[in-house]
């Protein structure tokens, strides 16, 4: 039996990740075995992962889950998939199942991912033609406002933007607001806060406050975003009510930031680190985390540096039962408190990169 290869590819191309069954069906081959031996002998222009088929000319990142999409299983499908900056695939192509539900963290790193591979060069498409309603709840976020105008998705863009439409309307929510460098918004922090506190409680607004504006400050002061950084909180409700804050850039990261003047500011902790691996990497970013204290300017004058705000976040997080997660281009550290105590931190490493710094806070309000 004779099986078009062209046919084959264009398919591919406009539903990636088919099994050969799929394809034998949507193309009308009778004899799924012959066509699954043509395509395991077809080497040029065909690739093969976990039993799925793609066109090899195009990396596809595919959020194939029945569940929520959280930051972890977001990671563990870009780790199946590979490296998106790093490949050498001209299109590059995110896919969401039916049905799927993803949360602000991995949606987060869905827009930093796309718009650091379309800055690259790379074509990036977005699909959505199996799941309407994620896309109409991330239009209602602001997702496609700041997903570069390159990207494209399918189906087409929102022309009207309905978190433009009811900006502010909703409090479980704070749409996406972008941190530009050049038109800096100085009530972003304020209306973050206010959301928090609006479920969390107002003894915690300026405690909340001081974060929000030390965080997003830093985005501003010392990341160098090539474009915009952005921030958004939601209200996530069901059996155990918690809020999802997320502030991202695509700059430096922190350990780079840190680096800079570490060996003038700090010596006795530059001498204890290999500057150029992941390792020291991971260290830095620990240091800065838990015991504060260090920025790229080293110490104010009275010798209590404000950093970069990450110490202060953990003393926060520990009012509560709360989930902090730092990302970083290649690493991530998760901090976990319970009944106000720090009881775990936890390190992943080898993340495919995502350049810049994704900070998330999970703060667990209780049960309904």
């Amino acid at each position: 039996m004779l099986f078009d290869i062209q046919k084959i590819k264009e398919l591919l191309r406009e539903f990636p990740g088919l099994t050969g069954k799929q394809i034998a069906k949507k193309l009308g081959y009778a004899d799924k075995s012959a066509l699954n031996s043509f395509l395991y002998n077809q080497v040029e222009g065909l690739k093969q992962v976990e039993w799925k088929w793609y066109e090899d000319d195009e990396y596809v990142l595919n959020l194939d889950v029945d569940t929520w999409i959280d930051e972890d299983i977001f990671e563990a499908k870009l780790s199946a998939a590979g490296c998106m900056l790093g490949t050498s695939a001209r299109r590059c192509r995110i896919c969401f199942p039916e049905n799927s539900r993803i949360l602000l963290a991995a949606g987060a790193r869905v827009i930093a991912l796309a718009n650091q591979a379309n800055c690259s060069g790379k074509a990036v498409e977005l699909d959505f033609r199996k799941c309407p309603s994620t896309k109409n709840f991330l239009d209602r976020l602001g997702f496609f406002e700041h997903l570069h105008p390159d990207v494209t998705v399918h189906p087409e863009r929102p022309t009207k933007s309905r978190a433009t439409r009811y900006r502010g309307n909703s409090d479980n929510m704070v749409e996406i607001a972008s941190i530009d460098l050049e038109d800096f918004d100085d009530s972003m922090p304020v209306k973050l806060t206010r959301k928090f506190t609006l479920h969390a409680g107002r003894e915690y607004y300026m405690a909340v406050f001081t974060i929000f504006s030390e965080l997003i400050g830093n985005v501003r002061d010392h990341s160098e975003t090539p474009f915009p950084g952005f921030a958004a909180l939601q209200l996530y409700k069901g059996k155990r009510r918690h809020i999802q804050t997320v502030i991202s850039d695509s700059g430096l990261g922190i350990a780079t930031t840190l680096k800079r003047n570490l060996g003038t500011f700090y010596p006795q902790l530059y001498k204890t680190l290999e500057t150029s691996t992941e390792d020291s990497d991971v260290l830095l970013v620990t240091q800065a985390l838990k015991k504060g204290g260090l920025s790229q300017f080293g110490s104010s004058p009275d010798k209590a540096a404000r950093g970069l705000g990450l110490k202060r976040s953990q003393e926060l997080a520990a009012k509560y039962d709360a989930v902090v997660l730092v990302r970083q281009p290649n690493f991530e550290l998760r901090i976990l408190y319970k009944d106000g105590e720090l009881t775990n931190i936890t390190l992943k490493k080898g993340l495919a990169l995502i350049k810049g710094t994704q900070v998330c806070f999970d703060f667990f309000l209780g049960y309904d």
